[in-house]
């Protein structure tokens, strides 16, 4: 159980208890108690609402100097990291930081929300790896697609990913990963013929075109996009696939039919037709993951996943593309998993109660 914090706890010794948790998520804000989302559930962590004075103070210590204030009254976002590691001998506490001004009740006032950002990413044996999906992951040159709801899981799955293969003797990958913002570092990663090199866009390159040059520079095997959100990342994505190099990113989609209409709708109107069929083309596999309540009290990952091979890829390029979901959908079908087949799965493993299956299974119908 969390237990409720005095009003004197140091910032960071509290986020430091908030990792220890396992929160998902801590919200500061003005004249409210500090909340945190633990295993999917919003829990109240202290006793007493945070004065303006003190949200202030912690913003403060976080990003350095009062300049802060200066951002936020300029309607700026800011967004930034926070480490906590006063001990080298002992674990580093990482943290990913959105500041914002906001209106509490009829008083201007401050909304952080933090996010604590795994020491080093999940193996993938952690996250109840499928064999199958494992299988589908050795591929090199193409696209690799992880999608999911926001909270999904999508990117603890891609940092066990790229951990698998940094770990791996037999996977001589060069790493090159560009993201907005970076959640996710591989300095404590055993690498064994592996190298990774990570870039924060904007702040260290200013786009993600920008960044996908600069990697073709790097002699990469795998670009990895943090997330492809706007058509200028799509676009950006689809010309590294189409190089040559593995590709992997993320996408907010539900289902691997859902994840086609929203690449093809993301790639800028002008280019959308010589796009979506590069991005077919090269397409070598979907996963769309979500989190359910487990039987240990936290959450456990079911997917639908599904590798497209050449035939489906020949198929979808000779059909017109409103049939493409419902083509898509019987794939996953008869060559893929289901959801409903990983609900069964996680239920055999004793992951999952069954009132828990039968409401995912409801879920899908």
């Amino acid at each position: 159980m969390h237990r409720v914090l005095p009003y004197e706890t140091p910032l960071d010794d509290l986020l430091v208890h908030c990792s220890h948790l396992g929160a998902s998520r801590i919200q500061i804000q003005t004249d409210q108690p500090v909340e945190i989302r633990l295993h999917g559930k919003n829990l109240t962590l202290t006793d007493d609402i945070w004065s303006s004075h003190r949200v202030r103070d912690a913003l403060f210590h976080i990003y350095g100097d009062s300049t802060a204030d200066i951002v936020l009254t300029q309607a700026d976002a800011i967004d930034l990291s926070h480490t906590i590691w006063p001990n080298r001998k002992a674990r580093r506490h990482s943290f990913r930081i959105n500041a914002v001004a906001a209106t509490i009740g009829p008083e201007r006032g401050i909304n952080m929300t933090i996010r604590p950002l795994a020491d080093i990413p999940r193996k993938l044996e952690e996250q109840n790896i499928e064999p199958r999906l494992k299988d589908a992951l050795e591929g090199d040159n193409g696209g690799y697609l992880i999608c999911g709801a926001t909270g999904s899981g999508k990117t603890t799955l891609m940092g066990g990913i790229n951990r698998d293969r940094l770990e791996n003797p037999d996977c001589h990958c060069n790493i090159v990963e560009g993201s907005a913002p970076l959640e996710l570092l591989y300095d404590l990663v055993k690498r064994q013929n592996a190298t990774i090199s990570q870039s924060e866009i904007p702040k260290q390159l200013q786009t993600f075109p920008d960044f996908i040059r600069a990697a073709m520079r790097q002699e990469p095997t795998d670009i990895v996009v943090g997330e492809c959100r706007d058509p200028q990342t799509v676009e950006a994505a689809i010309q590294a696939m189409i190089s040559g190099h593995r590709l992997m990113s993320s996408i907010h989609t539900f289902d691997p039919p859902s994840t086609l209409r929203r690449v093809e709708a993301l790639c800028p109107s002008d280019q959308r037709d010589s796009l979506i069929i590069a991005f077919v083309e090269n397409l070598k596999l979907i996963v769309n993951q979500r989190l359910l309540p487990s039987t240990d009290g936290k959450r456990t990952p079911i997917r639908e996943f599904l590798p497209v091979t050449r035939t489906l890829r020949n198929r979808l390029l000779d059909t017109p593309r409103e049939q493409w979901p419902a083509i898509t959908r019987e794939a996953v079908n008869t060559q893929g998993q289901t959801y409903l087949q990983s609900i069964a799965q996680a239920l055999t493993e004793k992951r999952i109660t069954e009132d828990v299956a039968r409401k995912a299974r409801d879920a899908e119908f």
